[in-house]
């Protein structure tokens, strides 16, 4: 395989089109996006950068460096929604580079490799859908790779320059998702003696010496944020911060408690569509051969079993070690091409998708599920079925088009859904109560979230105060003594219980949210159809 290739043109061109067409396609979907952008958004509006808020109560879940990056957005933009969105799309192509420079510290002499990785990992269905959302993990992604290339540019002499640069990028990681950057990126680092390239002038001690001070400085780093913060948020925000966001989640986890083996489950979704290509590279040969290929095998292989371990368990939290087996493919690929019978599979399964995608509406129809995709227009089904084509017809083709066409396949697949699912788009959009929230709020009244509230309508209809929120029997205690107050009540959508009595019914989620007086709500509870 040549390395001179425009490979890099492509890499790039699949994350901009899968970013700029989720920003023009969709609105931010409830519950996360949502949430993420009103945490900020409290903090742009009370002008407090360092305590993040969740409907007025101080939020731990997630440091601020994230949140950060919005508010540096809105000052250049102003307040926006399209902005944030570009941040993890800005992180995916930053971290293409730092890709291809663990590829020349490894494989100097084969520059194809420094080409076709970057591709691979912008191509994975995971790290280009998630180069679309406002979420942490590609961010986070990002300064793993920063904090390892910067640690094998120290190597073989230990350099403290580049040890620090370490500890910043660590430290970055952890200001964005806390500790957890050092799962992704220690254990690699401290197995050294099991993958380290020869070399006269390395040594093992000042090695580990500098890795401990690139640890300390990423824990000052984080310090520096988690104490004023806690000074401002107080114990129960301690408490929560440093144990429950930590401990909490890797022995009992409190959400997304998962079995040990399921992300051995979800490996073929998560490597699409590379999957077939690893099964098949692996089989016909070593796992690793060279000191790259250690590398990349035990980076990946280790932190696995460590998420394995851990009771938490989500897709995502494995996207920022994508790129060792993008490394290991496109080393494989530089000696072993793509077969033919993979672009097969994958072709049939690009027509299977698009077939589906073209009778969306008749599967809305048999499910009953979503009545906004009934109408939905078939256009997404197109992409998959013309690139299904493509992959069967140009088989033969030569191996830097067949790379490139396999790397569509996700590009194709995301976009085509979005299309497709216009409807399904519009049925998340939590602007209008939200506006209709802040229209309330502004004449004085108090509008109540019933259940749970996840933060959904802060940001979309910039609200500046917090939902009081009530459950159950709080509410029925509270009510009589406010009847002058607002109701956000959901409902399964085929219900039309409240909604003779609801001031304003919206979609939300595959529910509806139904905005009522308390008033009415009482006198719904008292005729007994309330029961």
């Amino acid at each position: 395989m040549s390395g001179k290739t425009p490979v890099a043109w492509y890499t790039a061109s699949l994350l901009l089109l899968a970013g700029l067409g989720s920003v023009i396609l969709r609105q931010p979907f409830p519950i996360d996006e949502t949430r993420y952008l009103s945490v900020a958004w409290e903090m742009w509006h009370n002008g407090d950068f360092i305590l993040p808020t969740l409907n007025g109560e101080p939020y731990s879940h997630k440091p601020p460096l994230l949140f950060w990056l919005m508010h540096t957005g809105w000052a250049v933009f102003g307040v926006n929604d399209y902005s944030p969105r570009l941040i993890s799309l800005l992180a995916a192509l930053a971290a293409l580079p730092l890709v291809s420079a663990i590829a020349r510290f490894f494989w100097p002499e084969r520059p194809a490799i420094r080409s076709v990785a970057p591709l691979v990992l912008a191509s994975f269905l995971a790290w280009l859908l998630y180069s679309t959302t406002i979420m942490f993990d590609i961010v986070l992604g990002f300064f793993a790779l920063a904090a390892v290339v910067s640690a094998l540019k120290a190597y073989p002499h230990a350099s403290l320059r580049w040890f620090a640069l370490c500890g910043v990028m660590l430290g970055g990681g952890m200001l964005t998702k806390g500790p957890v950057i050092l799962l992704d990126v220690l254990p690699i680092l401290v197995l050294v003696p099991l993958w380290r390239p020869d070399s006269d002038g390395f040594r093992i001690g000042r090695w580990y010496a500098g890795i401990l001070v690139a640890v300390i400085l990423s824990a000052l780093i984080m310090l520096a944020w988690v104490y004023p913060a806690i000074q401002r948020g107080g114990p129960d925000f301690e408490n929560a911060l440093i144990w429950k966001q930590t401990a909490g989640r890797m022995v009992e986890s409190f959400a997304h408690a998962r079995p040990w083996y399921w992300y051995l489950m979800l490996l073929p979704i998560l490597l699409l569509p590379w999957g077939i290509m690893v099964w098949e590279k692996a089989w016909r040969g070593r796992v690793w051969r060279d000191a790259g290929e250690r590398f990349c095998a035990l980076w990946f292989g280790v932190t696995l079993l460590a998420f394995s371990l851990i009771s938490g368990k989500q897709i995502h939290y494995l996207i920022p070690v994508l790129p060792a087996v993008a490394l290991w493919l496109a080393r494989r690929f530089e000696e072993r091409p793509v077969r033919r019978i993979s672009l097969i599979v994958l072709g049939s399964l690009s027509l299977l998708i698009g077939i589906a995608l073209m009778l969306a509406p008749e599967w809305c129809q048999l499910s009953g599920s979503y009545p906004a995709c009934e109408d939905t227009p078939r256009l997404g089904g197109l992409l998959p079925l013309a690139l299904g084509l493509a992959l069967l017809m140009r088989s033969g083709a030569s191996e830097v088009e067949r790379l490139c066409l396999i790397a569509v396949f996700p590009l194709a697949l995301l976009i085509g859904v979005l299309v497709n699912f216009i409807g399904l788009s519009q049925r998340q959009d939590v602007r209008p109560i939200a506006m209709e929230i802040r229209a309330l709020q502004d004449q004085g009244i108090t509008v109540v979230n019933v259940d749970k509230y996840h933060n959904q309508y802060q940001f979309a209809g910039r609200l500046e105060h917090p939902l009081k929120v009530l459950r159950g029997d709080e509410l029925r205690r509270w009510a009589p003594n406010h009847r002058g107050a607002v109701l956000i009540v959901y409902q399964d959508r085929n219900e039309t219980s409240l909604g003779d009595v609801a001031k304003a019914v919206y979609p939300y989620r595959g529910e509806q949210a139904l905005i009522v007086s308390v008033d009415d709500w009482l006198r719904y509870k008292r005729s007994g159809a309330g029961q």
